[in-house]
C-alpha cells in the first residue's frame, strides 16, 4: 500500500514533464533542421555554379587559339568567344537561350573572362549572390538577430588555351 501512493504521487509529480522537454527541446530541433536543409541547398546552389563556370571555362580555353597564328585570338573574335563562354555559363548554352541554371543568375553576377595572353591562360570568374530557401536570416528561437544566410558565391576557373 505504501509503495502504491509513493508511485502515485510520483507519477503525479512528473505530469506535464514529457510537455516541457518538448517544449524545451523543439527550437533546436528546428534550427537543426532548418539548417540542414539550407546547408544542402547552399551546396547544391555551389556546385551548379561551380559547374557552369567550369564548362564555360572549358569551351573558351577550347576555341580561344587562333588556328593560324597559334595566338590568342584577338578583337572580335575574342569578344565573340567571350560572350558564347558567358552565356554558357549563364544558360548552358552558347546562343543565350533559356532559363538560367540559378535563379538570377546574369552577366551583372561579375561573370568575366579574362585572358593571360603571356602564359595562355584563361579565367573564367564568378560573384553570385547565395539565394537562400528560408529568407535572408535562420530565427534562433532563443532571443538573439539570428543566423545570416546572405553571402556571395565566389568561383574562379583558370585553364589553360589549347
Amino acid at each position: 500500500m505504501i509503495v502504491e501512493r509513493r508511485t502515485r504521487a510520483c507519477r503525479q509529480s512528473q505530469s506535464g514533464l514529457a510537455m516541457v522537454e518538448f517544449a524545451l527541446s523543439v527550437p533546436v530541433l528546428l534550427l537543426l533542421m532548418f539548417g540542414t536543409f539550407e546547408f544542402g541547398h547552399f551546396l547544391i546552389q555551389y556546385s551548379t555554379l561551380n559547374d557552369s563556370v567550369r564548362n564555360g571555362s572549358r569551351y573558351v580555353a577550347g576555341n580561344a587559339l587562333d588556328g593560324t597564328t597559334g595566338e590568342l585570338k584577338t578583337g572580335s573574335n575574342w569578344s565573340s568567344l567571350a560572350t558564347q563562354g558567358t552565356n554558357l555559363a549563364i544558360f548552358g548554352n552558347i546562343s543565350g537561350t533559356g532559363a538560367p541554371v540559378l535563379p538570377s543568375l546574369n552577366a551583372a553576377n561579375i561573370i568575366t573572362v579574362t585572358p593571360d595572353a603571356a602564359d595562355r591562360y584563361i579565367t573564367v570568374t564568378a560573384a553570385y549572390p547565395y539565394q537562400p530557401l528560408f529568407g535572408a536570416v535562420i530565427p534562433t528561437f532563443m532571443g538573439g538577430g539570428g543566423i545570416s544566410t546572405a553571402f556571395t558565391l565566389n568561383i574562379s576557373v583558370t585553364m589553360s588555351a589549347l
